[in-house]
């Protein structure tokens, strides 16, 4: 179990809740060309090669991930709704295991990436969407690498492109089921290595509560 002072979870869930509280006060209430989605899901995990100072590879954890999503319909016709959306999505810790280098123990990361999402069938019971962004990544690297070194520049910003679909399942007026899958393609986080390939993609899977207003 990772030491609390080794846990890059503190700065992810204050960059989450103030977004959240932001966007829960700032919303007009405009009827029904709004949405607001509170989701929970997982991260999956990978394998990554890298090559210098030598060759081997690096595992990535698979790890649990918060989202908040926030949109507003442009839009609207039977067929389909445009909307702009604001996606939120936090990775607490993601850990690091490998034989042949030393890494970071583990890794959080925020992606706050604005874009569109077209939704089909709205005013269906069963919606399927797609979406298409792209923002801002942080990584957060733990306090100590694996050879117990404390680490330098434990911050590091990125460009993220993210893009994903999903189901939603309206229960009742105002509120919703979401499911959805999304890939946060992105430069590598720092980890005291370098990587075989400067990207990666970082498929989240996640299903919520949507709120409509």
């Amino acid at each position: 179990m990772i030491n609390s002072r080794l846990e890059p979870k503190s700065y992810v869930r204050l960059i989450l809740s103030n977004l959240l509280a932001v966007l829960a006060l700032a919303a007009p209430l405009r009827a029904q060309k709004q949405d607001l989605t509170l989701s929970l899901g997982g991260f999956v995990g990978q394998t990554r090669g890298f090559n210098s100072p030598t060759t081997g590879q690096v595992d990535i954890s698979s790890d649990k991930n918060f989202g908040v999503n926030y949109g507003f319909r442009f839009l609207h016709s039977n067929a389909a709704d445009l909307f702009g959306e604001l996606e939120f999505v936090a990775i607490p810790n993601q850990g690091l295991t490998t034989a042949n280098a030393v890494v970071a123990q583990n890794y959080a990361s925020l992606y706050a990436a604005p874009g569109f999402r077209v939704k089909f069938s709205p005013g269906g019971r069963l919606s399927p969407w797609g979406a298409v962004g792209g923002g801002y990544a942080l990584y957060e690297e733990s306090v100590r690498l694996s050879n117990g070194e404390p680490t330098t520049n434990r911050f590091l910003n990125r460009g993220v492109f993210d893009f994903g679909g999903g189901l939603d399942y309206r229960l009742f007026r105002f509120i919703g089921l979401r499911a959805e899958v999304r890939d946060f393609y992105s430069a590598n986080p720092k980890i005291n290595v370098h990587l075989d390939s400067s990207t990666q993609h970082n498929v989240v899977a996640s299903g919520g509560i949507v709120l409509h207003f």
